[in-house]
């Protein structure tokens, strides 16, 4: 998908924050990460003809998952 480089940008800002004690930020983080995932989802949804992207609903999954270990 076009804009799953988002993904990629708010994983290393994530990354970031857990390696220098930023945990708040960490946290508000994940729940963008897994706000983007399902929007992204969405609306590639509702885009016809195109081809489901499996890492997009797992990525939100696995974040999910974490988010729920903590």
């Amino acid at each position: 998908m076009v804009h799953d480089w988002i993904l990629d940008v708010l994983t290393d800002l994530r990354d970031f924050a857990s390696k220098n004690g930023l945990g708040v930020t960490e946290e508000q983080i994940d729940r963008a990460l897994v706000a983007v995932a399902r929007e992204l989802d969405a609306r590639q949804g509702m885009a016809q003809g195109t081809a489901q992207i499996g890492h997009v609903r797992e990525f939100s999954g696995s974040i999910a998952e974490g988010q729920n270990a903590r």
